[in-house]
């Protein structure tokens, strides 16, 4: 296992929280095109972006693009397989948000992640997403669920 892999993993992890808090979420679909995404364990898009983006569509966006929040990726933990082939990861994500000038920066998302990886041509891709809520704050500034009631 060569500390590269692990580093290689790790931007992926942290790449993920950066497309979404820069608004990019065709990057964060193409992120996770080929994964399995599941929430609380329940397998939820099979390898399909498009269905993926309908998750990303209540996200409410400021006149920037972006929703105003920082995801922190925090404490990966990654174990590469011997085969140097597949890898298993593990992390927080705590997302907060804010506007100066119109309210203060506040916690609005705790979640756990459980990734698997596959090297594939020589790079690392998702393979596996399993996102587990662990508390949820004030999402009204950023999720418009209302749109789903039309």
């Amino acid at each position: 296992m060569a500390m590269e892999d692990i580093y290689e993993i790790q931007k992926l992890m942290y790449e993920y929280c950066w497309r979404i808090d820069s608004g990019d979420f065709d990057g964060v679909c193409d992120l996770l095109k080929d994964a399995q995404i599941s929430y609380d364990g329940k397998l939820t898009y099979d390898r399909n972006p498009k269905a993926y983006m309908m998750t990303l569509k209540p996200i409410v966006r400021f006149e920037d693009g972006t929703p105003k929040t920082c995801h922190m990726c925090i404490d990966p933990i990654i174990e590469v397989a011997e085969d140097g082939l597949t890898a298993k990861g593990r992390s927080y994500t705590v997302v907060v948000q804010g506007v100066t000038g119109e309210f203060m920066p506040r916690i609005i998302w705790v979640d756990r992640k459980f990734d698997t990886f596959v090297k594939e041509n020589g790079k690392w891709r998702f393979d596996t997403r399993n996102f587990v809520a662990r508390a949820e704050g004030d999402t009204s500034r950023h999720l418009d669920l209302s749109i789903y009631k039309r």
